[in-house]
């Protein structure tokens, strides 16, 4: 429910301002957690709230063609691709196509087409001005009702709403766990079986890798070091040298992120939803928005045969 949707992000983000920019709140003894809120509340407010907002007006009206309609006819004839509820600038968008594969538009105007003759007997017109496109679709529809655009509307944007994945959250949430290509550490860490760790964890045993006396790696000065020829790492690594500081973006190329415990609700125990529970729709949702599109995520293909 789109309503309901908005609503909930909206009592979110009023209680995570709150608990974010309390200078006095003292029922977190964990930074990580405050860094985390602050972060949820950017994405939402920079990121989700806006496309949402965009998205809702994009899908919020809804046509589907009368039954006599000699336009729904010549779509139809022609086999264009249109669902039988469709939105007012997907048909516009076809009846353009159809002008511009047979050379309607007037010359040096594209603003101005002169219609084929079954285009003449679809509008009654032998000249029409693009702007006006709407108005003359609009006899050959009936628009639908409230209930059923609600559910179109939701359905699309289910599907079609695309964030990037916010990054800084994955990487600065305690509970993300990542996975490091065994080869990376076992020749420095024999004894240690590991491979899966939180950011922090795994930023911490690479610097300590990358940076210890050893034979595959030469210490320059500033904080720059040199790849050694016989490195393992010289076989994987396109570049020579690395400053200690971009240690963090090399990681960043080499690990896959394997998901994450926490959410939204669970930044504070003491950090309450008066509408809103753990296992509310809105909550999922937002979640999946955050994980579903990075590059950090092991690929699973959509179809899979044995």
């Amino acid at each position: 429910m789109l309503s309901h949707l908005e609503n909930s992000i909206l009592q979110i983000i009023n209680n995570l301002s709150f608990f974010s920019f309390s200078e006095s709140c003292k029922r977190c003894n964990d930074p990580f957690k405050h860094q985390l809120t602050k972060l949820y509340l950017e994405f939402l407010n920079t990121e989700l709230i806006p496309k949402l907002n965009k998205k809702n007006i994009e899908y919020a009206e809804w046509w589907i063609f009368k039954p006599e309609s000699p336009l729904a006819k010549l779509i139809h004839q022609k086999q264009l691709p249109l669902n039988l509820y469709f939105r007012p600038n997907e048909l516009i968008y076809l009846i353009e196509h159809l002008a511009s594969q047979e050379s309607m538009y007037a010359q040096g105007n594209y603003n101005i087409i002169f219609l084929n003759e079954e285009l003449k007997l679809c509008f009654n017109t032998t000249t029409m001005y693009i702007p006006n496109l709407y108005n003359f679709c609009l006899p050959h529809v009936n628009v639908v009702n409230d209930n059923k655009t609600f559910i179109l509307k939701n359905e699309l944007l289910k599907n079609e709403l695309y964030i990037d994945s916010p990054l800084n959250i994955i990487y600065t949430d305690p509970s993300s766990k990542f996975w490091i290509p065994r080869w990376l550490i076992k020749a420095y860490t024999c004894a240690d079986t590991q491979i899966i760790f939180t950011w922090k964890e795994i930023c911490a045993k690479f610097y300590k890798i990358l940076t210890n006396p050893n034979n595959f790696v030469t210490k320059m000065e500033n904080s720059i070091f040199f790849i050694n020829e016989d490195s393992i790492f010289a076989q994987q690594f396109n570049f020579k040298h690395f400053h200690t500081n971009q240690i963090p973006d090399i990681l960043k190329r080499i690990i896959k992120f394997l998901g994450k415990s926490n959410n939204i609700l669970s930044l504070c125990d003491n950090l309450k939803f008066s509408d809103i529970k753990p296992n509310d729709p809105v909550v999922y949702w937002i979640e999946e928005i955050i994980l579903k599109n990075n590059n950090l995520t092991p690929y699973i293909p959509s179809n899979i045969y044995l």
